[in-house]
């Protein structure tokens, strides 16, 4: 099963595929190890070394993929910082605007609005790994046509203009960072990685119940559960653009409600 094919499922199907997947090849090598536990020696096993095994492998388990469960929260935690950091400048931006107060600011202001619009409306819905949405990109490139129109002539239009000049190009950094992050992801090596471990600690639980018990089975069929809820968050948390918890626009919105306020 591709990444790629599970990445654009809802979430909570990525919450009971993993645990009945799961359990389902755990109960398809059970009988296969017990088919073949004769010919192969395995009905004369070690419990001591099942059950250290279990445990060494379930905890590596638990600790890599906890690891990157950190990460990949502290990734998405910065991403939403950094948009609320882009909307907050498009939102001063449309401030020293306001107080330049030429004709060709306010014609700057029209073109930020329609820009911060095409953000919400257009760009938004393709940060989820396509490409650049070229309406919001003309809107861009023509802010900073109108931005660069600019003449300030009094003392207090230049020391706004500075300002104005440094903002646009703090917009410009954001922008470019939240589409770099929009492409960012774990990488499919450690994707490949967590599937075999996945497959290990299964072989292990199904060597474990070749002399089953209830509470055995139980208490192995919930480590397994654990195990998959924690790759299935991993998975989504990963996508910070796509899916059920995704990363809002509701920054650029209320930067928007605030650019109007002042019309």
């Amino acid at each position: 099963m591709s990444v790629a094919f599970l990445e654009n499922l809802p979430n909570w199907v990525l919450f009971i595929i993993f645990p009945a997947g799961s359990w389902l090849v755990l109960g398809f090598l059970t009988l296969l190890f017990r088919a073949a536990a004769k010919p192969l020696g395995f009905d004369d096993i070690d419990s001591d070394i099942l059950d250290t095994a279990t445990q060494n492998v379930m905890s590596g388990a638990y600790v890599v993929l906890g690891f990157v469960l950190v990460l990949v929260m502290a990734t998405a935690n910065d991403i939403d910082s950094n948009i609320s950091k882009e909307a907050s400048q498009i939102e001063s931006l449309d401030r020293l605007l306001v107080m330049e107060g030429s004709p060709a600011a306010q014609t700057a202001r029209q073109t930020l609005l329609a820009y911060t619009k095409s953000i919400v409306s257009d760009e938004w819905k393709g940060l989820s790994g396509g490409p650049r949405n070229q309406k919001t990109r003309v809107y861009a490139d023509k802010l900073f046509t109108n931005l660069r129109a600019i003449e300030p002539i009094s003392i207090r239009q230049v020391a706004l203009f500075m300002d104005v000049i440094k903002t646009g190009d703090d917009i410009a950094q954001y922008r470019n960072l939240r589409m770099m992050n929009s492409q960012s992801r774990l990488p499919s090596l450690f994707w490949q990685l967590s599937y075999l471990t996945l497959l290990g600690v299964i072989i292990i639980s199904a060597l474990r119940l070749l002399r089953p018990s209830s509470i055995r089975i139980f208490a192995l069929a919930v480590q397994l559960a654990m195990i998959s809820w924690l790759f299935a968050t991993v998975m989504i948390l990963d996508l910070p653009y796509l899916g059920q918890v995704k990363t809002s626009p509701e920054a650029f919105e209320k930067a928007i409600e605030l650019i109007l306020a002042r019309h």
